[in-house]
């Protein structure tokens, strides 16, 4: 194997390969992580996130489990929806041992650039279960529209 001297100013298709090759082995191990693992398959400290558009809406939709309202902060401007959030550790333990802690605890932060097509001004969250729910209308001119046709 040959070593190659790191290059700043390697070409884009590249950091697109890694990304592409860190997706993949993070899709192969099913969300596997190590206890306390950092960097290339650590996602602990990001809430999973699902964004689903319908005929009306977007709606994304955020895995915070442990969350209170009172420590998460959600921020839209334009069409990036930041969702910032901290979990604090709630358990004492100091006489007792871990064998195996998967949960996180910590700040995280998580941004998302959504459709031009929305409208910044009807926008509604709720924290239910441990999953937040963010309701964004679209504009009225973006909203799928019924046209009846008569065949004669």
């Amino acid at each position: 194997m040959e070593l190659v001297p790191w290059n700043r100013n390697v070409p884009h298709d590249l950091w697109d390969a890694f990304d592409d090759l860190r997706s993949e082995m993070e899709r192969s191990f099913g969300g596997f992580r190590l206890p306390d693992a950092t960097g290339l398959l650590d996602r602990t400290g990001s809430p999973a996130i699902d964004v689903i558009e319908t005929s009306d809406e977007i709606l994304v939709m955020a895995d915070l489990p442990g969350i209170r309202k009172e420590d998460l902060e959600l921020n839209l401007a334009g069409t990036l929806l930041t969702i910032k959030g901290s979990k604090k550790n709630e358990q004492n333990f100091d006489k007792r041992k871990i064998f195996r802690k998967e949960t996180w605890m910590g700040n995280f932060s998580r941004t998302i650039d959504l459709p031009a097509n929305i409208d910044n001004d009807k926008i509604a969250a709720e924290l239910k279960d441990g999953v937040l729910s963010v309701h964004i209308s679209k504009r009225e001119e973006a909203k799928t529209k019924a046209i009846s046709v008569r065949v004669e």
